[in-house]
Order: structure tokens, then C-alpha cells, then sequence
């Protein structure tokens, strides 16, 4: 019996002394659990967050680190990636919050002198005034053409014209436009009507020279602009075109026949107002030309020029038609 009991009260003992390790722990780590733990190890905010944690993992775009411990730690990202995304997101143009950073599409800076404009027109309106011209030199190619286009045709008694400075004209996009605006014009009446076929082709475009004056320092000393004096003939011409009030425009096939047409005492009769001569070397569409002014109607002429009192005299009618291409200043 006492060898029974013995076990007995060693199998007691041993049921007390787990019984002490199951039960008190427990008491013990509900007495003194954290509220706070409590509250942050809700079953419901775990499970939303690693539900989200995972719909991250595998959606097709792809999270950043940075993100990541975001979703994890639900923290709001830090100011350098907030900075970060603001900056693509102006870049990408997807900004539409009053306080997001503009876009500045206004500015239009000039490719010759880089002053900026905040509109197309004023640009183009500075570039027309300030840089209509540009002075070709010794060294560049297309001087030597343009001289050589200029003396050919003036005959050896002639006095030898000097030139003193050659510029080539950088005409405006609305004068640009008009003039081949005019030569389809040009190309679709002589189409209609089975006309010539050098019309159809270029509108009969032509090589003209057409002599003037100027009153300002145009091309010296590196100046591209132009004036608004109202008596310098070349700047007006360069600036909108010829007049359209003119019974006309006159051109040559040669520079000494615009030469030889305009009057030889003009620069010593005006010597007060420093007026001085030079050559337009012109694109003309020539269209169809005619040769009697008696066949000329009104609103059907029949042709789109005329050939003058000389027989190297074409007439334009159009002032759409003529478009400066050169300006040689030069004096006899």
C-alpha cells in the first residue's frame, strides 16, 4: 500500500507543477497586456493589411520599396517622394489642383536674339522689324552668285556699278504665304483652262530685278532691321509688300534695265535726305504673260502680267506676285 501510494502522490505532484505553468502565464499576460497592444493586434486591420500588402505584390505595376513600407506600416510617403511623384506628374502634364505647378506654354523666345515673347504675333512682329536682313560677306558663296546675277547685262560703256554691301531678305510667313498662295491661284486657272504648261508647272515663275531707294543705314555695320520712315521704298517693301495701289509693278530681266528705268538725278536731287539706290532681285509668278493692254479686261484679263514698252519690261498686276528675294545696295 505505501508503495501505491507513493505513486499517487508523485503523479499529483507532477499535475500541480504543470498546472502551474499552463494557468498562471496566462493570468499573468492578460494582468499586464498593453491596451495598446490590444488595440493594434485587432484581427480585422491585420488581415486588411496584409490582404492590401498582397494585392500590391501582385498587381502588374510594379511598387516601389519606398511604397511598400507605406502599405505596411500605413505611413504616408516621405516628403522626398511626395516631391518626387509632384515632379512627374507636372512633367506628364496630369496636374489639376489649383496649387500644382503651372506650365508655361507662353513663351516664345527669338532663335536670333533670344528675347522672349509671350505670344506667336509678337514674335513674328519682331523678327520682321528686327531681323528682316542679314549682309552676306566676301566669304560665303552666295554673295559671289548674286553679284555675278547683278553685272550680268550692263554693257561695257555703261559706268561700273559698285556695290558696297548685299543682304538677303528674310521675308515674313504672311508674305511667304501669299506669294504661294498666288502661284497655286496661278497653277489652277491654268489648269482649268489647258493653258500653258511652264503655268501649271510653277505658275511661270521668273527672275526679275525692280529698282529703289532707302533712306537708312540698312545692313551697315551688322544691322538687320528695318525702318518705318515712310519715304524709305525698300524697307516698306520688305515690311508688307508692294503696294497694291500701284498702277503695276515694274521688273526687269536685267539689273541695268531696272537700273537704266529709274531716274539719274534721284539720289542728287533728294542728297538732303541721304536717299540712296539700290536693286531688288525678285521672285516674280509671271503666270501667263500678254503683250496688248487693249485685250486687258477688268475682271477677266486673260493674263496674269504684261510685257511693257520695252520688251525686257514685264508689268505684274498682282503685288502678290513679287517677292524680294535680295537687296544690292550700290551706287554708279
Amino acid at each position: 500500500m505505501a508503495h501505491v501510494f507513493t505513486k499517487l502522490l508523485s503523479l499529483l505532484f507532477i499535475l500541480i507543477h504543470l498546472g502551474c505553468f499552463i494557468i498562471f502565464p496566462t493570468v499573468v499576460h492578460r494582468r499586464h497586456r498593453p491596451k495598446t497592444t490590444r488595440k493594434l493586434l485587432k484581427p480585422h486591420k491585420t488581415l486588411s493589411t496584409t490582404w492590401t500588402y498582397i494585392k500590391h505584390i501582385f498587381s502588374s505595376k510594379p511598387t516601389s520599396q519606398t511604397d511598400t513600407i507605406s502599405i505596411i506600416h500605413h505611413a504616408p510617403p516621405s516628403p522626398a517622394s511626395s516631391t518626387r511623384s509632384l515632379r512627374n506628374s507636372a512633367i506628364n502634364g496630369s496636374l489639376t489642383e489649383p496649387d500644382s505647378f503651372p506650365i508655361r506654354t507662353d513663351i516664345h523666345p527669338c532663335p536670333n536674339c533670344g528675347e522672349i515673347f509671350q505670344k506667336p504675333g509678337l514674335l513674328e512682329q519682331h523678327q520682321a522689324f528686327k531681323h528682316a536682313v542679314s549682309e552676306l560677306f566676301d566669304d560665303e558663296p552666295g554673295k559671289n552668285i548674286v553679284r555675278i546675277i547683278f553685272q550680268t547685262g550692263w554693257p561695257g560703256t555703261a559706268k561700273t556699278p559698285m556695290i558696297y554691301r548685299v543682304m538677303k531678305i528674310h521675308n515674313s510667313v504672311n508674305i511667304l504665304t501669299r506669294f504661294e498662295e498666288y502661284r497655286e491661284t496661278v497653277k489652277s486657272k491654268a489648269e482649268r483652262y489647258g493653258r500653258d504648261e511652264r503655268c501649271i508647272a510653277d505658275g511661270n515663275e521668273l527672275l526679275r530685278f525692280h529698282c529703289a531707294t532707302f533712306l537708312c543705314d540698312l545692313g551697315q555695320n551688322g544691322n538687320s532691321g528695318i525702318c518705318s520712315h515712310q519715304y524709305c521704298s525698300v524697307c516698306g517693301i520688305i515690311r508688307v509688300g508692294f503696294s497694291s495701289k500701284m498702277d503695276g509693278i515694274s521688273t526687269y530681266s536685267t539689273s541695268w534695265k531696272g537700273h537704266e528705268a529709274f531716274p539719274d538725278d534721284i539720289e542728287e536731287e533728294f542728297k538732303f535726305m541721304h536717299v540712296k539706290r539700290a536693286m531688288l532681285v525678285c521672285r516674280v509668278i509671271a503666270g501667263r504673260v500678254g503683250c496688248d493692254p487693249g485685250t486687258r479686261d477688268k475682271d477677266d484679263p486673260g493674263y496674269d502680267s504684261l510685257v511693257g514698252r520695252e520688251d525686257e519690261e514685264l508689268i505684274i498686276f498682282n503685288p502678290r506676285a513679287v517677292l524680294p528675294s535680295f537687296v544690292i545696295a550700290y551706287t554708279v
